[in-house]
């Protein structure tokens, strides 16, 4: 099987590439992957002129890829994995509006849209032991209040319990963009190598779990 990602941003690519290798181990021989990270999740647009712009946003483009991979992935097996965050939206909704699209589209070939509910860190604070191997000095007050794949701010929460500071030093010294990116792209690596998958309490990342673990080729 030849799974291909179509991921939000670069942190979580690094969350997914770990997790692909653990469940993939020594099946190594009958699976592939490949990554497409974006640079945000951008929104949904409609195609107005005959030449189609890439924009590096995943909604922007999803259209474009979906099409594109089911033409170059044609007669192999393979699926397609959508992963992002649903931030505030309404899940349910979400996803109706990504079938959607992939039925505008007609895209028949095996896809999956993973949200993370409300952002790949979720999947992260869904294993609090990991978090605390990673980071032994990690506020424990934080960590038990939060509410699993709540609408909350998760990354904001992640920096509260596990950087030096928290979430108001990262606001008082205006870190740029792309270098809280990389703060969360070391926390999913971090993190990521101590989870214990099946332990985990985010529903989000269970679905995810779930829909990899079923299209592995064990043969």
């Amino acid at each position: 099987m030849h799974f291909q990602f179509l991921i939000e941003d670069q942190s979580s690519e690094v969350l997914i590439r770990e997790i692909m290798n653990r469940l993939i181990g020594s099946h190594v021989k009958y699976n592939s992957c490949d990554y497409k990270s974006f640079k945000g999740i951008g929104g949904f647009t409609k195609k107005t002129t005959a030449k189609e712009t890439h924009t590096g946003k995943l909604l922007n483009d999803l259209a474009i890829y979906l099409r594109g991979f089911q033409r170059s992935l044609q007669g192999i097996e393979a699926v397609l994995i959508i992963v992002l965050d649903n931030d505030d939206n309404n899940p349910e909704h979400f996803k109706n509006e990504l079938e959607t699209l992939a039925h505008d589209n007609n895209i028949t070939m095996d896809h999956v849209f993973c949200l993370a509910v409300e952002e790949a860190e979720a999947w992260l604070l869904g294993d609090k032991e990991a978090v605390l191997q990673a980071y032994p000095q990690s506020k424990l007050k934080v960590l038990n209040a939060y509410i699993q794949d709540s609408i909350c701010g998760t990354w904001e929460v992640l920096a509260d319990a596990v950087y030096k500071g928290g979430l108001a030093k990262i606001q008082k010294t205006k870190m740029p963009y792309m270098e809280i990116g990389k703060l969360k792209s070391e926390w999913a690596y971090n993190i990521s190598k101590y989870m214990v998958f099946e332990h985990n309490l985010s529903p989000s990342f269970q679905y995810f779990l779930a829909s990899v673990s079923k299209r592995i080729s064990a043969i």
